[in-house]
C-alpha cells in the first residue's frame, strides 16, 4: 500500500468541496477523540492485535479498497442515480450478518467495496478533527445579564457539574444565526455517538432551511464524539436549549436529536425542567429510549470486557436507562416527533411495540412514534434505511418541517403521504448528501477505536438522579 494516499485525495476533495474551505481548528478545540485523521487511526490499527484480529484485518480491506479509489477516482456520480446508492446500500445491508459481532465492520468494509465512500468525500472525513463545524471552542457572548442560567435556571434544575464556560463553547452559532427575529424558529442539532455534531448534520438537517426558511440552526459539539457519561453530555444539551433561548430574546427553540442524542435530550428535559418551558418541538432521529439490544456489536471494536461510557449505557437493562425511564422519564416532557427505521443497525428492536424509539404520552403532550415501513410500506420511502440514513429519509424531513410549522407533534395525517413516500431522498438533498450521511460511519468506527480510557461498566448514577 502506498503511504501517501491522504495526500494523493487531498487536491480531488478541494476541487469539489466547500467544506474544503472551512476553517481548520486546532486538535485540543475538536470535539473529537482521535489525534490524527481517519486514515492514520485505521493504518494504526492494521497489524494490531489489540483491536481485535476482525478489526485489524478490516481496516486493511478498507485502506487497500480506498488504495484502490486512488488509482481509479470515483465521484458520487459514478454512483449512478438516488435510487442506484439506495439499491446498493440495500444490497450491503442484505449481505451481511446481522447477528454478527462485527456487523459494524462489515457494513463500513461493504459501503467502501460498494464504492458508496466516493474519492471526493474521503479526505473531509479524513480531516474531519480539524474541520470548525466539530469545535468545543466557540466564542459565544455570555447570556444577557437578566438570564441567570448557571449553576442552574430554575430552583428544581440539577447543578451543572461542567465549567459554564466549557458549556457555552460547545455551541455551534452560524454567523447566520438571527437570534429570533424576522421570525426565525432556532432549531438546535443534537449529536448521537461517536460522530461530532458538525459532520453529523452537514449532509442533512443542517440544510434544514432548504425546506423550512425560518429554521435557524445551531449544533451543540459535545466532548469526545458522545462517548463520555451520556449524563455529562446531557448537561451540554441543558445548558444548549436555554442559552440559545436566552440569546434569542427568549425564544422557544426546537430540539433535534440523532441516535444518544434523543437520550440526553429526554434526560435534559427530565432532570433540567427548565428546558421544558422553552422546548416547542423535540424531534428525535433513530432514538434509543429504550437502549439497544445491540450494544455488544459496538465494543468488539474493542476488548469485549470494556468499552466507552455511553455505549455501556446505551445496554436494554443498564442502570441509565432504567433510572430515565422511572417516574415517568419514558413519556414526553414536551410534543415529541420520532422517526424510526426497522432496519437499524445500531438501535434493535425498531420495529413493533417494544421499539426503543417509542416514547409514551401519559401526560397528554402530543407524542407521535412514526415507523417509517409502517407509514410508508412498501414504498421507496419505506425501503431500507439503516440508522444514519434516517437522517436524509424524506419521510423523517417532511414530518420535521410539520412539526415545525404547526402546534404539537409532527403527524403524518398532514403530509402528502403518496408524494413522500414516493421520494428515496428528502428532495432538498443530494446523492453526495446521503453517501456523506453513509459516511459518517467511518467516523464512528475511528471515534469509538480511539478512545481512553475504555471502561468496564457504565458510570454510576448522578446523585441528583439517585
Amino acid at each position: 500500500m502506498r503511504f501517501d494516499f491522504a495526500a494523493g485525495v487531498a487536491l480531488a476533495w478541494t476541487l469539489v468541496s466547500p467544506m474544503a474551505y472551512a476553517m481548520a481548528v486546532p486538535r485540543t478545540n475538536s470535539s473529537t477523540n482521535s489525534d490524527s485523521g481517519l486514515l492514520s487511526v485505521l493504518s494504526q490499527a492494521v497489524g494490531d492485535l489489540s483491536v481485535g484480529q476482525k478489526t485489524s484485518d478490516t481496516a486493511s480491506s478498507i485502506l487497500s479498497l480506498l488504495d484502490n479509489q486512488a488509482d481509479t477516482p470515483n465521484s458520487a456520480a459514478d454512483v449512478g442515480s438516488v435510487k442506484d446508492a439506495h439499491d446498493k446500500i440495500s444490497q450491503v445491508y442484505s449481505s451481511v450478518d446481522k447477528d454478527s459481532d462485527s456487523l459494524l465492520l462489515d457494513l463500513v468494509k461493504g459501503l467502501v467495496e460498494g464504492g458508496l465512500i466516493p474519492l471526493n468525500l474521503v479526505n473531509l472525513l479524513d480531516g474531519y478533527i480539524n474541520i470548525d463545524l466539530n469545535s468545543i471552542s466557540n466564542n459565544n457572548p455570555a447570556p444577557p445579564s437578566k438570564q441567570d442560567l448557571y449553576p442552574k435556571k430554575r430552583s428544581d434544575d440539577a447543578i451543572y457539574s461542567i465549567p459554564e464556560e466549557k458549556l457555552r463553547a460547545a455551541i455551534h452559532i452560524p454567523d447566520s444565526f438571527a437570534c429570533g427575529k424576522n421570525g426565525k424558529k432556532p432549531v438546535i442539532l443534537v449529536p448521537g455517538t461517536a460522530v461530532p455534531a458538525g459532520m453529523t448534520y452537514h449532509f442533512s438537517f443542517s440544510q434544514l432551511g432548504k425546506a423550512l426558511p425560518k429554521a435557524d440552526i445551531v449544533w451543540v459539539n459535545i466532548p469526545r464524539a458522545s462517548l463520555n457519561d451520556a449524563q455529562t453530555n446531557a448537561e451540554y444539551v441543558a445548558y444548549a436549549i436555554n442559552y440559545i433561548s436566552a440569546v434569542s430574546s427568549d425564544s422557544n427553540v426546537a430540539a433535534i436529536s440523532w441516535s444518544q442524542g434523543g437520550l440526553d435530550v429526554q434526560w435534559a428535559l427530565k432532570y433540567w425542567p427548565s428546558t421544558r418551558d422553552v422546548v416547542e418541538d423535540f424531534i428525535a432521529i433513530s432514538p434509543d429510549f429504550h437502549g439497544t439490544d445491540l450494544r455488544s456489536l459496538d465494543c468488539p471494536l474493542l476488548d469485549p470486557l470494556v468499552c466507552t461510557p455511553s455505549i455501556w449505557q446505551q445496554g436494554p437493562e443498564t442502570e441509565f436507562i432504567h433510572t430515565l425511564q422511572s417516574d415517568g422519564g419514558n413519556s414526553a416532557y414536551v410534543p415529541t416527533t420520532t422517526v424510526y427505521s426497522t432496519f437499524d443497525e445500531i438501535v434493535q428492536p425498531m420495529s413493533g411495540p417494544n421499539a426503543s424509539a417509542i416514547l409514551s404520552d401519559i401526560r397528554d403532550i402530543g407524542v407521535t412514534n412514526n415507523h417509517i415501513q409502517t407509514i410508508c410500506p412498501n414504498q421507496p420511502a419505506g425501503g431500507v434505511y439503516l440508522h444514519e440514513g434516517v437522517l436524509y429519509n424524506p419521510l423523517a424531513w417532511a414530518l420535521a418541517v410539520d412539526a415545525l410549522t404547526h402546534d404539537g407533534p409532527g403527524d403524518p395525517s398532514r403530509i402528502d403521504i403518496d408524494t413522500v413516500c414516493g421520494q428515496i431522498l428528502a428532495p432538498q438533498l443530494q446523492l453526495d448528501d446521503m453517501l456523506g450521511t453513509e459516511g459518517i460511519l467511518l467516523i464512528a468506527l475511528v471515534e469509538i477505536l480511539t478512545y481512553e480510557p475504555k471502561v468496564g461498566q457504565e458510570p454510576s448514577i448522578a446523585g441528583y438522579a439517585s
